[in-house]
């Protein structure tokens, strides 16, 4: 279905409509285009780590151009599209992981200007149906309706993963996870939810020892931001939280993980807003408020934005988020990854994680 089609459907106040394509999908034009849209003041932008924020938690208009940023040349291409966007927005909160600044996983190379799809079709995603067909992960009915008929009656589901798991992109930009229609919410993946302690203890991918953040990749980062700032907008950094399991565990092995500590510590030294969220106990959540190892639930980013709320009210700044709404939420929903919205599913969320979380 084309982008623009797509967009037409979510903004349509009357449903709520979820975008999860599991092959081709153009997230960045998808993105900018409802930017330009939606017309926010505030935005967040980085990995899927910051998706779980959602329009109810500010103040002001808001949309989550995340999942957009993998590495600062993906940055580099947000902040473009952001300036040459025919809105810009008033605040971004850029959202930052720690493996964009390790020289030793990704070495600084030259930027290169976008030129294709964030998500570019390849050939063999023809036959991708035809493979899950085989692992049973769809059913024929589900492959020919689809082609048939992309928009179905009930719940307004663009994709094949928000058609079988009502998992996918909201009107604001936000996700929701995938949900099972009986048990409710299930784990992304089948493999143990904080896997990333392994690579921890041993430096493996993105957790490649580093004692310090490249120079040249803060230089980048800079950079970014000069751009943003010069245009009159607010920039605020935040490092996303782990959760706790994997907190300790980076916090255990900080003798390899000194970049931890020396990131905002330069950031801050040249003048950034920095909010280093990676403990979640920082800000009061725990692991029974992720989806999984590094990705927060949005109970777990409602307390964030708060504790984000008081440092700036500290300082004299305006609060970004919803007070009041914020406090609701964390008052009713402590404990869980997400909210409870029927427009997602009817079921309450069960302790999907295995981790004797009382829900």
């Amino acid at each position: 279905m084309p982008i623009p089609q797509i967009l037409a459907l979510q903004q349509d106040p009357r449903s709520f409509c979820l975008y999860g394509t599991a092959l081709y999908g153009d997230t960045f034009r998808y993105k900018f285009d409802a930017l330009s849209l939606k017309k926010p003041d505030i935005v967040t932008i980085g990995s899927s780590r910051m998706l779980q924020f959602r329009e109810r938690f500010f103040r002001r208009p808001f949309y989550n151009l995340s999942n957009t940023v993998s590495n600062l040349n993906e940055g580099q291409d947000v902040v473009e599209g952001i300036l040459q966007s025919p809105y810009a927005p008033k605040t971004v909160i850029f959202g930052v992981d720690f493996w964009w600044f390790n020289g030793s996983y990704i070495p600084p190379v030259p930027y290169l200007p976008r030129a294709k799809p964030l998500h570019q079709f390849e050939g063999y995603f023809l036959f991708k149906p035809f493979l899950w067909l085989k692992e049973g992960k769809i059913t024929l009915n589900d492959y020919v309706s689809t082609i048939l008929r992309p928009v179905r009656a009930g719940p307004c589901n663009i994709g094949i993963q928000a058609l079988k798991r009502r998992s996918g992109f909201a009107p604001d930009g936000s996700q929701y996870p995938s949900v099972d229609p009986n048990v409710g919410i299930v784990p992304a993946t089948k493999e143990s939810p904080f896997g990333e302690i392994r690579q921890i203890r041993t430096g493996q991918d993105r957790y490649t020892y580093a004692t310090h953040a490249d120079p040249r990749h803060i230089q980048r980062f800079l950079h970014l931001v000069e751009q943003l700032r010069k245009e009159g907008i607010e920039v605020i950094v935040l490092l996303p939280p782990f959760a706790q399991s994997v907190a300790d565990a980076l916090r255990q092995e900080q003798d390899h993980y000194g970049i931890l500590t020396d990131l905002p510590m330069q950031l801050r030294t040249a003048g950034m807003s920095v909010f280093d969220a990676t403990n979640p106990a920082t800000f009061g959540s725990s692991d029974c408020e992720f989806l999984d190892g590094v990705h927060p639930g949005d109970i777990a980013d409602a307390r964030l934005l708060l504790w984000i709320d008081a440092e700036r009210q500290h300082q004299g700044l305006s609060a970004l988020g919803d007070t009041l709404e914020l406090q609701r939420i964390v008052e009713e929903e402590g404990g869980h990854a997400t909210a409870f919205d029927p427009r997602v599913t009817p079921l309450h969320e069960g302790d999907f994680l295995h981790l004797g979380c009382k829900k």
